[in-house]
């Protein structure tokens, strides 16, 4: 993904080709291992051989900005927030889903069902628990069913043999399809509260919101997270419904969520778009390198109250009035 993004960095005339100045980039990635090897992998397929560096918190705890936790302890917040989760609970209907996983586990005939009596999923109960600073915690069928769908999707990524994916029960992508309805869901659940998204994404955004507000020489910034910072700001930003196609999931592994900010000369202003930049299931589980003529797929995003004008962009003002109201953005 990293030289990919270089060359269209150059291409729109960002970057001229060859190594970018140190203070025009910063690549600022979360403590966590995974996140900073894959910002290095980042910088090395965009910036190599290049003096850029990835910058981090010297710390084995989860960077602050990264960290999406409820951290205001009111009960109004968090009572509204187990409303609206245990609404969602309420209205999902997962039921073809989990018969295709009890069939793929043949789950009557396993230990499970025979010692703990889980032999059908829609028949258990889910549950949400919380603890101060901390997100609130979905136990119970879906959660289990995350996980397990979880564990195959990275044995198919990962390039595993397909009969030793999920023991060669997943046949097409139309089973993925309807299995992913678990982790959409999940995650759904989970993340897609406005209120939930505010309070979980504010640190981030409100960096987001200094780095873009100021007059800085630097033309390329990445913040290297995980989906549990993107799902979020997605939400917390009031982005529109959107599809991602040739993928299975709402939030693919390595995507990139893309904040744009242009400037239009002919009219003396600055316009903002919002691009979702990721891979298909096949890039990913074949590792194929990006090109030209195998690019990364790329999804425009819609604001609600970023209106976009004929080219697909959002002024400037409009932007920072939906930042504002997030996050305080000055």
């Amino acid at each position: 993904m990293g030289e990919y993004i270089y060359n269209w960095l150059v291409r729109e005339n960002l970057f001229n080709d060859g190594c970018p100045e140190e203070n025009s980039v910063l690549i600022y990635a979360n403590t966590k291992q995974r996140c900073l090897e894959s910002a290095k992998a980042f910088v090395r397929g965009a910036f190599y051989k290049c003096n850029i560096s990835v910058t981090s918190m010297n710390s084995d705890e989860n960077d602050p900005i990264f960290n999406p936790i409820i951290r205001n302890d009111s009960k109004i917040i968090t009572e509204n927030i187990f409303k609206e989760m245990e609404n969602k609970l309420r209205n999902i209907d997962l039921s073809q889903a989990y018969m295709e996983l009890e069939d793929i586990l043949d789950l009557e005939n396993s230990i499970a069902c025979q010692m703990e009596n889980l032999c059908h999923f829609d028949n258990e109960d889910d549950k949400i628990s919380y603890e101060d600073g901390e997100l609130p915690h979905i136990t119970g069928p879906l959660l289990i069913t995350h996980n397990i769908i979880d564990s195959f999707l990275m044995s198919f990524y990962d390039g595993f043999p397909i009969e030793n994916v999920a023991w060669g029960r997943i046949k097409d992508s139309e089973q993925w399809k309807t299995l992913m309805q678990i982790i959409n869901e999940y995650l759904n659940i989970y993340f897609n509260s406005k209120l939930l998204g505010i309070e979980s994404a504010k640190p981030l955004l409100d960096y987001i919101s200094s780095i873009l507000s100021k007059e800085t020489p630097k033309k390329f910034i990445l913040l290297h997270g995980h989906d549990s910072n993107l799902y979020p700001v997605l939400t917390a930003l009031d982005v529109n419904e959107f599809l991602l196609p040739e993928q299975y999931e709402i939030i693919p592994i390595g995507g990139k969520l893309v904040f744009q900010r242009w400037y239009d000369a002919t009219q003396d202003r600055d316009l903002f778009k919002l691009d979702y930049v990721y891979l298909t299931v096949d890039q990913i589980r074949d590792g194929s390198k990006l090109s030209t003529n195998n690019p990364p797929r790329r999804v425009q995003l819609f604001i609600k109250n970023c209106p976009v004008d004929s080219d697909g962009f959002c002024t400037w003002e409009d932007f920072v009035k939906v930042l504002k109201n997030i996050s305080g953005f000055e």
